[in-house]
């Protein structure tokens, strides 16, 4: 019976550890076929791809490093705050990639942004009141 409680618990522990391992594993998966989407969606040639792919990587470590400096500050910003540094920040990302997509390339991927879900991981507030105003305007 001793030996059975030691053994159960290194056995939970160690299955923990396993299951907390393999969504880190999946992720790169699904950048990697986000990009390959993306790429054919803005018809994009394997030069193109590899800078598009740089930038947005740049971009995205960039708003986590602000994000993280932000929050050991102690301090947290109003959301005018924030909203204008994110318009900024997109302001920057489409200006370093107009240097690598063409006009139409770049209206493609503007497209594609604005229709991501907003503020939120499955959409955010906003979102979910403009469709409550379509639904009930068209019944």
């Amino acid at each position: 019976m001793k030996t059975r409680v030691p053994l159960f618990a290194l056995a939970w522990l160690t299955s923990s550890v396993a299951l907390a391992q393999a969504p880190a594993t999946e992720a790169p998966a699904q950048g990697a076929e986000r990009m390959d989407r993306m790429a054919l969606l803005l018809d994009l040639d394997a030069y193109q791809k590899t800078e598009v792919e740089k930038i947005l990587k740049e971009h995205h470590e960039q708003m986590r490093s602000e994000h993280e400096a932000a929050r050991a500050s102690g301090t947290r910003p109003t959301r005018e705050e924030m909203q204008a540094k994110r318009e900024q920040a997109q302001q920057e990302l489409h200006t370093k990639l107009s240097g690598v997509l063409n006009e139409t390339q770049l209206k493609k991927f503007d497209a594609l942004r604005e229709g991501r879900p907003g503020p939120g991981r499955f959409g955010g507030r906003k979102d979910r009141a403009e469709k409550t105003a379509t639904d009930s305007a068209s019944n």
